[in-house]
């Protein structure tokens, strides 16, 4: 049987499929069409371009207050707690714990003192701000504090970044590669934060996640700060947040009989 040639018709339908199919493969294989709802300009935003879009909003926000579950993990300890927390960007923070509905203390930290009133033991225990480090690993005596409390930190303008992505993921690294940001395009938050020694070890570790939208604004509702030299973590859980509150009190309550004390003293 002699094979006959195809009609001109069925040749160019053929060449139109095999185009089509050629074009699916090809975009099916992009980074861009894998991950449903990376921005448009992935993978090839700058360092300046990615910090502004993670910017965009965050300047509104001057205080907040919220509702958490904190976990605090340490050579000593390892406790979790209810705390009703209230928090201004430019100087303080308030955090009232409890228990089973049973208050344990109310702290306050200023941008260079700690204030801890032990309503259990009825003491006030006061300190320098740097001290709350051995016991709580976020960076409370950064001008950022704030920020990561939220989950808002963004990289450093002044830092020359060298910048790089995976499928989904913008990844900054710094000099020598001891500061690094993990990004997420999708949402324009960093999700992780590391910082290292020259050797290499992790000596400071930030992981936010769990993002909802807070009136507008893309935040996590876990928060986790690590120091893994000292064997320190301490998780935020946030259940219930407000943004720029009026009537923010940060007033301890502390009667005025109650001793004072060095906030070393109670570790």
């Amino acid at each position: 049987m002699s094979l006959r040639p195809l009609p001109s018709t069925a040749r160019l339908l053929l060449l139109a499929l095999g185009t089509t199919l050629l074009i699916v493969s090809c975009s099916s294989s992009a980074r861009t069409a894998s991950t449903p709802g990376l921005p448009s300009g992935f993978p090839d935003h700058s360092s300046t371009q990615i910090r502004n879009f993670i910017l965009t909003g965050s300047d509104s926000v001057a205080s907040y207050s919220a509702k958490a579950r904190i976990t605090v993990q340490s050579p000593n300890q390892n406790r979790t707690f209810n705390a009703v927390v209230r928090h201004r960007r430019s100087d303080s923070l308030f955090m009232r714990f409890s228990l089973f509905g049973i208050e344990g203390g109310r702290l306050l930290l200023t941008r260079d003192s700690v204030f801890f009133y032990d309503t259990r033991r009825s003491v006030l225990r006061v300190g320098p701000v740097q001290e709350v480090q051995s016991i709580f690993p976020a960076p409370v005596s950064s001008e950022d504090f704030f920020q990561n409390m939220l989950g808002l930190i963004a990289p450093n303008p002044s830092t020359p970044w060298s910048v790089s992505a995976d499928s989904s993921l913008y990844y900054f690294s710094g000099p020598s590669d001891q500061t690094r940001y993990t990004v997420d395009p999708m949402r324009w938050r960093v999700v992780r934060y590391e910082k290292r020694a020259q050797r290499g070890n992790v000596v400071e570790k930030r992981l936010f996640s769990n993002f909802r939208s807070v009136e507008g604004l893309q935040l996590p509702s876990r928060v986790i700060f690590e120091r893994p030299n000292s064997n320190l973590r301490a998780m935020v859980r946030y259940q219930e947040m407000t943004l720029n509150p009026t009537d923010l009190s940060f007033a301890l309550g502390v009667p005025s009989q109650v001793p004072r004390r060095p906030f070393a003293q109670g570790r």
